[in-house]
């Protein structure tokens, strides 16, 4: 939830209604959820979460497999989109374009190298239940 639905009373243009400037912060925040398959600030309490929103923090850009799909200019786009006025973030035309535009310049992580010990899986089937 965006810092003015959290404390209207800090914000002056806010009388916390959601706006479309609350919804593109909200949005921000699910394309994080989304690529990262982690909630924002997990695993920390509500409470918590809701503190430091306010106080101007926001999620660390994901690392390893879970950051996978976080270019630097989609992360660009996400800070934009979290920015703690509201009448600094982005449209949702803005935000549209930038996603195309990260879009087109991701590229899958590469695959791991093969060594000659390792098994050729190409041909493993995907729909067969692996059972510990």
């Amino acid at each position: 939830m965006s810092p003015e639905l959290l404390d209207p009373d800090q914000f002056e243009s806010s009388d916390g209604r959601p706006t479309r400037e609350s919804d593109c912060y909200a949005l921000g925040m699910v394309i994080y959820e989304v690529l990262s398959g982690k909630a924002p600030f997990a695993p920390l309490k509500e409470f918590i979460v809701m503190r430091k929103v306010l106080e101007g923090e926001r999620p660390s850009m994901p690392e390893g497999a879970e950051g996978a799909w976080f270019t630097g200019e989609l992360w660009t786009a996400l800070n934009l989109c979290w920015a703690t006025l509201p009448e600094d973030r982005l449209g949702i035309e803005a935000v549209l374009e930038r996603l195309s535009q990260a879009s087109g310049i991701w590229e899958p992580p590469s695959p791991r190298a093969k060594d000659d010990s390792e098994e050729d899986d190409s041909d493993w089937d995907l729909t067969t239940e692996v059972i510990p």
